[in-house]
């Protein structure tokens, strides 16, 4: 029996199915699945041996209060059960974004910053090889002074049917915002935003947004959920990072492992979350569990730029609906 902290996952969706897998390729026994479907949650604890599931974040605190948890509810509700867990002093990880609206985001802040207790922001392309390589890179001044950081994310039509109500800013294009500060080593000061819908779809398929940081570095992110319904929704991004020395770029277009057969095309998400449960999420989880024993001194991602990235994205969204109006932010300290 594995002595290590007693994990919750709540959420018994894809990504919540994928911590409980990673928790386990780190060795790290998950002791309690939480959501509100006892069919979901009950097939995950099967899958995975998870010895109990609750229906609610008020029943596994009321039952015992876990060591640490990861917070993977769908995105309005990242509040109310991050704030829960936060109150109760339990150290969290919550998945990408840390919520759906500033005001959302800025209650988690406060609620782990009144309890002096570890509230991660899960985005893990900070702890995917080829990206931190690339930091590396940049950090260490061998691109010169950062002039411009560029990326591209592109999925299938299926993400409009899937999130019919959430706007990209908010769901895929936070990758995008969360590498733009993490390369261009600044806060977003200003940004303009275009976005586009297709028929049938109620929130844009394409968002190109421009947002200047405040040591003047430029980026530029573009979004779309234009892909044919059938591709496989593999990790096909780019990010590209201008300096006065060079340029640098990690380029995911093609997919580490892709199947196309008859009955159907494959394409694993092999570099971040594979089957396993390793790559880069199990690299984020061993940084959480790190950073609660004290372990890991400096966060990778702090919970202030967590927060900066849902003020970015809320500004795209507002900006693409006032038709590319500027929209400023205050310079936050991070």
């Amino acid at each position: 029996m594995n002595s290590g902290p007693r994990v919750a996952v709540l959420g018994a969706g894809a990504f919540g199915t994928r911590h409980v897998a990673a928790y386990r390729s780190l060795g790290v026994t998950v002791d309690a699945v939480v959501d509100p479907d006892p069919v979901a949650r009950e097939h995950v604890a099967r899958q995975y041996g998870v010895g109990r599931t609750f229906g609610t974040v008020t029943e596994l605190l009321a039952a015992a209060r876990p060591d640490a948890a990861s917070v993977c509810v769908p995105g309005p509700v990242h509040r109310a059960v991050a704030v829960a867990l936060l109150d109760a002093g339990v150290p969290v990880l919550v998945e990408k974004p840390l919520a759906t609206t500033v005001d959302d985001a800025a209650a988690i802040v406060a609620a782990a910053q009144a309890h002096d207790v570890l509230c991660q922001p899960g985005h893990i392309l900070r702890f995917s090889p080829a990206h931190r390589a690339l930091y590396d890179t940049v950090h260490a001044g061998g691109l010169g002074q950062v002039l411009a950081v560029s990326s591209r994310r592109d999925r299938p039509r299926a993400l409009s049917r899937l999130f019919p109500h959430e706007h990209p800013a908010l769901l895929t294009a936070v990758h995008d915002i969360d590498l733009a500060l993490w390369y261009a080593q600044a806060p977003v000061v200003e940004v303009r935003a275009a976005a586009r819908t297709r028929p049938g779809s109620v929130t844009p398929v394409l968002v190109w947004a421009e947002l200047r940081h405040a040591n003047d570095v430029v980026s530029s992110i573009r979004n779309s959920y234009l892909l044919p319904e059938h591709a496989p929704n593999h990790t096909d991004d780019l990010v590209e990072v201008y300096g006065t020395d060079g340029v640098g770029h990690v380029d995911l277009g093609r997919p580490t492992l892709l199947v196309q057969a008859a009955d159907r095309t494959q394409a694993p998400d092999w570099l971040l979350s594979p089957a396993d449960g390793g790559g880069a999420l199990a690299a984020e989880l061993r940084h959480f569990l790190r950073r609660i024993d004290g372990g890991d001194p400096t966060p990778v991602v702090p919970l202030a730029d967590g927060l900066h990235v849902v003020q970015v994205a809320a500004a795209i969204a507002a900006s693409a609906a006032a038709g590319g109006a500027t929209h400023r932010i205050r310079h936050t300290s991070r």
